[in-house]
């Protein structure tokens, strides 16, 4: 179902146990049974295309990476590609891939009356857990956000309006703009490091709605109705590591293709719990038929599998380019860390369902 050269073998075999329990999750069972309920279907959702988002950048710095070797002019025109040829291929229609996966997601959403941003329970309803102008802010995931790729939502400030940046413009955008309308659609806090304070939701009296005094009788509070959970966090930067100047371009792409064979694996199995139910009239699932209508067969299709087996082949191809068993068996072990890295991530990327 995968690739089968060496090195793709090498991390599938590595952790068999932790590989299952990933990909053959309880959610997945109920995804192909028809009995996961619309509200965590939308939950996983709208942490997976915050995801998504991250994962457009990530194919951006591992663009960034490679070096394409110079090409002699006297030789012949026909050649095979070279590993890093065959990588920008490959990330290039991952780009294009990603692109049609969110509107996706957006029409089906919207086909299916599921919602985007929506936020689990388990992850305390994200509530701000302290109020007023530089003021740390707690997310749901516990994750204290203030200043660079911090949090979701809006540019807070004092009572004089959004705090600006060095041209006056608050958050980077039009003066006066009571919002940081990237954070919104990115998930995660797009300003400067040092460039004032992110907030994930109306806070200021002369912005927001909703307003609640704050223990203290100063400034107001908001309630912040979505972000990204801490597994959803934990994803984020670790792609925003493997795409570090410091990680090859070999790990760079295994991290790629143990992501997406993990997707992969986990749809094929929902898509056999889905076969083995005898309920094809899919209107009457808890979810509207969203995932057996649409969803799973997307993601369990021959064509993703061709995908994902490209990447295994551009991984492969580029850890046979390694001089020396040494060499080799540092290479493995550097992407043996990502990989069990991402099993974990698979596996609690998964929100809890009932049996």
């Amino acid at each position: 179902m995968t690739s089968r050269g060496p090195f793709t073998a090498y991390l599938l075999g590595s952790n068999p146990n932790a590989l299952k329990r990933a990909t053959t999750h309880r959610f997945l069972a109920s995804a192909g049974r028809g009995t996961l309920p619309k509200s965590q279907l939308s939950q996983w959702l709208s942490q997976d295309r915050l995801y998504a988002q991250a994962y457009i950048r990530y194919i951006g710095l591992l663009l960034s990476k490679i070096r394409l070797p110079t090409q002699d002019p006297k030789s012949p025109t026909t050649h095979t590609p070279t590993p890093e040829q065959s990588a920008i291929t490959v990330l290039i229609d991952a780009l294009v891939n990603i692109r049609t996966e969110l509107a996706f997601f957006e029409k089906t959403a919207n086909d299916y009356n599921l919602d985007l941003t929506a936020i689990s329970a388990e992850e305390g309803g994200c509530s701000l857990t302290s109020c007023g102008q530089g003021s740390d802010i707690t997310v749901s995931a516990g994750i204290c956000s203030i200043g660079s790729g911090s949090c979701p939502g809006i540019t807070g400030g004092d009572e004089e309006g959004p705090p600006a940046d060095g041209e006056g413009n608050a958050g980077g955008e039009q003066s006066g703009a009571p919002g940081h309308g990237l954070c919104q659609s990115q998930g995660e806090c797009q300003m400067p490091s040092g460039g004032g304070l992110c907030v994930p939701g109306p806070q200021f009296s002369e912005y927001g709605r909703d307003i609640d005094p704050s223990p203290s009788g100063g400034e107001g509070c908001g309630t912040l109705f979505f972000c990204a959970s801490r597994t959803t966090r934990g994803y984020i930067d670790m792609f925003m590591s493997a795409g570090s100047s410091g990680v090859s371009i070999l790990e760079g792409m295994a991290v790629l293709w143990a992501t997406e064979v993990c997707y992969l694996r986990s749809w094929r199995f929902a898509a056999e719990c889905m076969r083995e139910d005898r309920n094809t009239d899919y209107k009457k699932d808890a979810d509207g038929g969203a995932l057996r209508e649409k969803f799973i067969g997307n993601w369990s299709s021959a064509e993703f599998e061709e995908f994902v087996n490209r990447i295994g082949d551009v991984v492969d191809e580029m850890a046979g380019q390694i001089k020396g068993a040494e060499e080799l068996e540092i290479m493995r072990g550097r992407c043996l860390e990502w990989w069990r890295q991402i099993v974990w991530l698979e596996e609690n990327f998964w929100p809890n369902a009932a049996k």
